[in-house]
């Protein structure tokens, strides 16, 4: 009896033992052991969820909190990596590495005092704590402050301190001071004591091509790629350092050793054809595409590529064509590739001015896939060409509400509100916007055009003035503000910003655009001719100078001479721009004026056909017509063109020949 007792006894207490491992404390700790395991591997997603889950069963446990912001991070999600991180240092004070990525965190979002804070209360638990200490002097960096940054990490390494971020910080401070001669110094002596390290190869290399010193940055380039041989992003950035010095040859050699290494790695061959097409190499970039295609005939990423090469570089067609054959070789719906092609082809239907073919294949996507951020933000483009304001909103504030950091869904937000008559709501989403970057440039630019729609110029110009006293070169902004004198009729002082702009970077094609248009708004034709033809002169293939100095000429034609040029340039920039309908409009209209009525018809339909809703495109195409003795036919295009938003040379006789129909 008194052995069964014992028993009993024995499994009663194992079961409250049994009971107590497999409770809360147990279960939490499972999940957060499966999180950190899954961070490990970098699958950020499952180990987030895993941490979510350890702490719903205890929700002031600080460490999943903190590992929480840190796989948020890993996916790039920093507003939830900023939310976890402050819930840690709340419940936690004391933990260190929490403090130090908030603070992180915090200086990448330009809170630069907010970050200084963070890494004094991690000195505080943690006297002495290098990343706290190099978080000091990167906030001093971040606040222009270069002498207390030099002088606060000089002190880090009197000290001791031999991190390769003191010296990069240091060097970066240097260069702050236009010191090179210092900052080479600095980065030398860092590799002294660091001699693998690749970031400050990486420096020192981007120094010597700063300085144009070509040779000697691809020395440090060729040591990064020895100690990084599986790395083949090193020799794309040689190529780039080749390509930046004028010599593309040597640049080329470099890919083609890469190519001839890696024939058949995919992400080699796109990324080379990324590197020709971001230069201006479309041809080369076309070139590997089909070859990639060729090598994987079943493969759709060479494919989605050379579509969006096709539809960057003008040929809409040819990527419509590429893009359906992509649908063809995927049976799923909801692939990423297929979504991806979907997405583009959207986008080139949209170009074409063919928006029930967009909105089908854009909603194709998101009837596969809900939460596709890219989805709703072509849709709720489309939705702002349709003028519907209502669904513009209902679109991007899914986009923000899926992506809070997504900058341009705000602006766009705003811009739909401003469709909506609704200024405040516009105003709020800007200001919104700004929370997420208070020194994000395009928010603010866009907040200089919302007060230009609100008859506010001086704010505007006040927003233009604060972008160019951080960067003075930003050619665009420095463009805006030369559109703002414009629309203002002081056109001395816009003459000047897009001088000013044009001094900033020569090669800067589409200011030579905008000072030419300012001109003819001004009705000074002789120096609008003369900034198109300045641009031609620093570029002679940029066809949009070429087309609106052939427009010019064409309406203020003095001879045959003039006209005779009009349609030269034309022609050349069709070449250019084969499916251009802006150019085949211009084209067009050339004939027209050269009494080739026959010829203008036809180009004038295509731009029609490609431009549907173009005012000026069916003013031109009704003219003609009623040249031509096809006056019913004409009523059609003139009623449209009379109908059309925007104005144009030409929409008073649009109007006086449909009356006189």
């Amino acid at each position: 009896m008194t052995h069964r007792r014992s028993m009993l006894c024995c499994l009663f207490l194992c079961g409250i033992l049994l009971a107590a491992c497999s409770g809360p404390e147990a279960k939490k700790m499972k999940f957060f052991e499966k999180g950190k395991a899954f961070y490990k591997k970098a699958d950020y997603v499952r180990a987030g969820l895993e941490f979510k889950n350890a702490i719903q069963i205890d929700l002031k446990f600080a460490e999943a909190h903190y590992m929480l912001g840190m796989a948020n991070l890993g996916r790039g999600n920093f507003g939830g990596a900023n939310g976890a991180l402050t819930k840690a240092v709340e419940l936690n004070p004391g933990h260190v590495q929490a403090q130090l990525q908030l603070g992180r965190l915090l200086l990448g979002g330009g809170e630069r005092e907010k970050a200084m804070e963070k890494a004094e209360l991690a000195l505080k638990a943690d006297p002495g704590n290098e990343d706290a200490l190099l978080l000091i002097g990167a906030a001093w960096l971040a606040g222009k402050e270069s002498a207390k940054a030099r002088l606060h990490l000089e002190a880090l390494l009197s000290q001791g301190m031999q991190r390769p971020d003191a010296y990069l910080l240091l060097a970066s401070a240097h260069r702050m001071e236009k010191d090179a001669r210092k900052a080479e110094e600095t980065l030398k002596q860092g590799l002294e004591r660091n001699g693998k390290d690749l970031g400050l190869h990486r420096a020192l290399a981007d120094l010597y091509a700063y300085q144009g010193r070509a040779e000697e940055a691809a020395v440090e380039m060729r040591k990064v790629i020895e100690l990084d041989p599986a790395n083949f992003g090193n020799r794309i950035t040689l190529a780039g350092l080749y390509w930046g010095a004028k010599q593309p040859e040597k640049a080329r050699a470099v890919l083609n050793e890469l190519l001839a290494a890696k024939p058949d790695d995919e992400a080699v061959r796109l990324d080379v054809a990324r590197f020709y097409a971001e230069r201006g190499g479309v041809a080369d970039a076309e070139r590997e595409l089909k070859v990639g295609i060729a090598r994987n005939a079943k493969s759709l990423r060479p494919r989605l590529a050379l579509g969006a090469l096709y539809l960057n570089s003008g040929r809409v067609d040819n990527a419509v064509v590429l893009l359906r054959e992509c649908l063809t070789l995927e049976k799923d719906p909801a692939a990423p590739e297929i979504l991806q092609a979907r997405n583009l082809l959207a986008l080139a239907h949209m170009v074409k001015g063919e928006l029930d073919p967009a909105l089908k294949s854009v909603d194709a996507v998101i009837e596969a896939s809900k939460g596709n951020v890219e989805a709703h933000m072509i849709k709720g483009r489309i939705r702002l060409l349709q003028k519907d304001g209502a669904g513009a909103v209902a679109e991007f504030r899914t986009v923000v509400q899926e992506k809070p950091q997504a900058m341009q869904g705000y602006l766009y937000l705003a811009e739909a509100h401003l469709l909506k008559k609704e200024p405040g709501l516009a105003l709020e989403t800007l200001r919104n916007a700004l929370k997420v970057d208070p020194k994000s440039r395009d928010a603010r630019r866009t907040l200089a055009r919302y007060y230009m729609t609100q008859n506010d110029p001086r704010k505007a110009e006040e927003e233009l003035r604060g972008i160019l006293e951080q960067n003075p070169a930003d050619i665009e902004v420095g463009a805006d503000l030369g559109d703002l004198y414009a629309s203002q009729k002081e056109y001395a002082k816009a003459e000047a910003a897009y001088r000013k702009a044009i001094a900033a970077k020569p090669d800067a094609m589409e200011t030579y655009l905008l000072l030419g248009r300012m001109h003819l708004r001004e009705g000074d034709y002789p120096k609008g001719r003369a900034a198109y033809e300045e641009a031609l002169a620093r570029q002679p293939g940029f066809w949009p100078a070429a087309n609106d100095l052939a427009v010019l000429l064409c309406e203020c034609a003095a001879s045959g001479a003039d006209l005779d040029k009009a349609l030269s340039l034309a022609q050349n920039a069709l070449k250019i721009r084969p499916e251009e309908p802006a150019v085949q409009d211009t084209l067009g209209w050339v004939w027209y004026k050269k009494g080739d009525v026959a010829k203008a018809l036809e180009m004038l339909r295509k731009a029609q056909g490609k431009a549907p809703e173009n005012a000026e495109i069916n003013y031109h195409l009704g003219i003609a017509l009623v040249k031509a003795g096809r006056r019913e036919e004409a009523k059609a295009y003139l009623k449209k063109s009379v109908a059309g938003m925007g104005d144009f040379p030409g929409r008073e006789e649009a109007a006086r020949t449909l009356a006189g129909i």
